[in-house]
């Protein structure tokens, strides 16, 4: 019996789906499309070297710069053709065929002055905090076909129109509640379909829950930009997408929520319902959002922050000491296995994330560690 599940577990299919937050965001525009038309730049090569490794079947780069109307500038295609084709670090090559980079809020310049220092100015007088449109904005990448014709955003969607929403009304105008957006980049359900299993990619990065003042304005932010995925999940009635369509996920449909959702449940600045009520929701499968199966890496173990933390070492994502990265199936699927990509100073592959120094610096690669999971779609 052994023999057979042993058998069985190799040979059944599998979908690996992972998220990385690439660092990959430079305050100049057409700065990461310059970077990326060469071949040699040493961190763009460790993180293609990272991406090989761990070699998702769908992946999420948060922090990838590309115009803020969506689409690509060049630059995402330089990285998949310059870097990721090429084999970094003794890695096989990668082909991602389908991608998509949407519409994001970051340096959408507003007609309101936001921070009430007298003029509209970026980057904080924007929809999304950003030096021009689309900063820090994030792309997919798959293997499989992407359906596009039936993808959903809510990047118009507006904050005070979110029910019970912490909008900190005391410090933004009258003006400003009426124009401000809920998601600082974007919130979208991409639909995959693999094996002829449909699977919806619920994606989206919160804005940090930190840079604010007494209002807290980030942190309450955050806090809604969360609990949204969780009402996009529930299918809550008052969910209106880009497209007027209503609501948001049906009761028994596939998905995978995926982000650098800001937001650590022991540690960190921001508020932890939300990022609580997530994890413990019933429609997420529990054994990896907060059970046995959460992601975990040996290297976290041995790794000290400059702050004292409370939570799991083995769970971080985070070079401060925190899981800020997520990949979250929901209940209806079948997970076979987690991690995430943090080598502990025995392995081979920590070079990975060293700088020439053989130092754990954000220069090295990213200050994010990638987060993966491997889920059954046999039948």
């Amino acid at each position: 019996m052994a023999e057979f599940l042993a058998t069985f577990l190799e040979t059944k299919q599998s979908l690996r789906v992972a998220m990385f937050n690439v660092a990959m965001s430079e305050p100049e525009q057409g700065r990461i499309f310059q970077q990326t038309s060469g071949l040699t730049h040493k961190r763009f090569q460790r993180l293609a070297a990272i991406i090989q490794h761990v070699n998702a079947d769908v992946l999420l780069l948060c922090e990838f710069d590309h115009p803020g109307n969506g689409g690509d500038d060049g630059s995402l295609d330089n990285f998949c053709q310059h870097y990721l084709s090429h084999s970094q670090y003794q890695q096989s090559a990668i082909d991602y065929p389908y991608r998509y980079c949407p519409s994001s809020n970051t340096g959408l310049i507003t007609e309101i002055d936001l921070n009430g220092d007298g003029v509209c100015t970026l980057p904080e007088d924007a929809q999304g905090y950003g030096e021009f449109h689309g900063h820090f904005g994030f792309v997919i990448l798959s293997k499989y076909p992407l359906q596009q014709e039936n993808i959903r955003t809510w990047q118009h969607f507006l904050w005070k129109d979110m029910p019970n929403n912490l909008m900190p009304v005391d410090y933004y105008s009258k003006e400003a509640q009426h124009i401000l957006r809920l998601s600082s980049k974007n919130h979208v359900v991409v639909p995959i379909v693999v094996e002829d299993k449909k699977i919806n990619l619920l994606c989206c990065h919160p804005t940090p829950p930190v840079f604010d003042g007494s209002e807290r304005r980030n942190a309450k932010r955050n806090h809604d930009e969360i609990q949204f995925l969780i009402d996009i999940i529930n299918d809550e009635s008052y969910l209106v997408d880009d497209n007027d369509q209503v609501g948001g996920l049906k009761p028994d449909d596939a998905f995978i929520v995926m982000g650098d959702l800001n937001a650590d449940i022991d540690d960190g600045d921001g508020f932890k319902a939300a990022i609580k009520r997530l994890l413990k929701l019933d429609k997420i499968n529990t054994t990896v959002s907060s059970g046995k199966q959460t992601p975990k890496s040996e290297g976290a173990r041995h790794y000290y922050p400059w702050q004292k933390r409370t939570g799991r070492k083995n769970e971080w994502t985070h070079l401060a000491g925190l899981r800020l990265d997520y990949v979250l199936p929901s209940k209806n699927l079948d997970v076979i296995k987690t991690g995430v990509f943090w080598p502990d100073k025995h392995d081979s592959l920590r070079e990975l994330i060293l700088d020439c120094k053989g130092r754990e610096k954000p220069s090295a690669g990213s200050d994010h560690r990638m987060v993966w999971a491997d889920i059954n779609i046999a039948d």
